[in-house]
């Protein structure tokens, strides 16, 4: 695998933040350092002593004022992160911000484990930075789970779509039932997959975290521990490995969420789309 890690570095890498090998770093800290005075200060992925409570307390505030709450799990080294935090920052997307949600930024750090975050509004963990989350403060429901993907490479997404994408979910509209693109994970089969996969995937986080971190050092040229001890094809290595399997576990959750009914065909098609034992496990 590190052979074809080699040749990989020679190629074009691509941008979509979380998986994408290498070149995203960089990427990501020059829109930063060029968006720093576009950025609003609420827009800023920072550490927080309770993210639960912090987004507890958001969802709490969306409830009372009416409107919807807007998670955004993400990080300042992310390239579609920080994309994401310039957009919200326009005029134009602060009015909808401002009148429709109660958004907080939530730092996932280096690949921290959000889990409780995630699951107090019935989702089973951060597949990509930024996971942006509209949920309904008066049932902690996801309300927009098959467009979640789309935000994972916001730094590529047209501002006209942000402007249309975020416009279109109204508190009122969803508390009375309109059409929306929320399921449910209430069948027994589909939630085992999701908690297992999400382990599993958690499991390749504590790894790539602290090397995710010692690549940043290493960029920075801190003088580390972290950063003594990096290794650039290891670490592309599982890299791309964790890519594929969040995708493909993302992939299959969204896929069953979308069936009405969850028959005995279909948990076999759910259990055969987990992938085989991975490099870390």
């Amino acid at each position: 695998m590190l052979n074809q890690i080699r040749e990989k570095a020679a190629k074009p890498m691509t941008l979509l933040c979380l998986f994408s090998a290498g070149l995203y770093l960089l990427l990501g800290q020059a829109a930063l350092a060029k968006s720093d005075s576009l950025v609003l200060p609420e827009y800023v992925y920072t550490a927080h002593a309770d993210p639960l409570q912090q987004a507890k307390d958001t969802l709490q505030k969306a409830k009372k004022q009416n409107k919807l709450a807007l998670l955004v799990l993400g990080a300042e080294w992310c390239h579609d992160s920080v994309g994401l935090a310039s957009n919200f920052s326009k005029p134009e997307m602060q009015t909808i911000l401002a009148a429709q949600y109660e958004t907080t930024f939530i730092d996932v750090g280096y690949l921290e484990d959000r889990r409780d975050v995630t699951n107090f509004v019935g989702y089973p963990n951060y597949f990509a930075t930024p996971t942006v989350l509209i949920v309904n403060p008066d049932t902690n429901d996801v309300i927009n789970v098959q467009s979640l993907r789309t935000w994972q490479s916001a730094y590529s997404v047209e501002f006209d779509e942000y402007i249309s994408h975020f416009s279109q979910w109204k508190k009122e509209s969803v508390t009375a039932g309109t059409s929306t693109d929320t399921t449910s994970a209430s069948n027994d089969a589909l939630a085992l997959f999701e908690k297992q996969q999400s382990a599993r995937l958690q499991d390749a986080y504590k790894i790539l975290g602290p090397m995710l971190e010692a690549s940043d050092d290493v960029r920075a040229n801190k003088d580390t521990e972290l950063a003594a001890n990096y290794d650039k094809d290891t670490f592309y290595a599982l890299w791309d490995e964790v890519k594929v399997f969040r995708t493909s576990v993302q992939k299959s959750i969204h896929e069953m969420r979308n069936q009405t009914t969850l028959d005995t065909k279909t948990v076999k098609k759910l259990n055969a789309s987990a992938p085989q034992k991975q490099s870390w496990e």
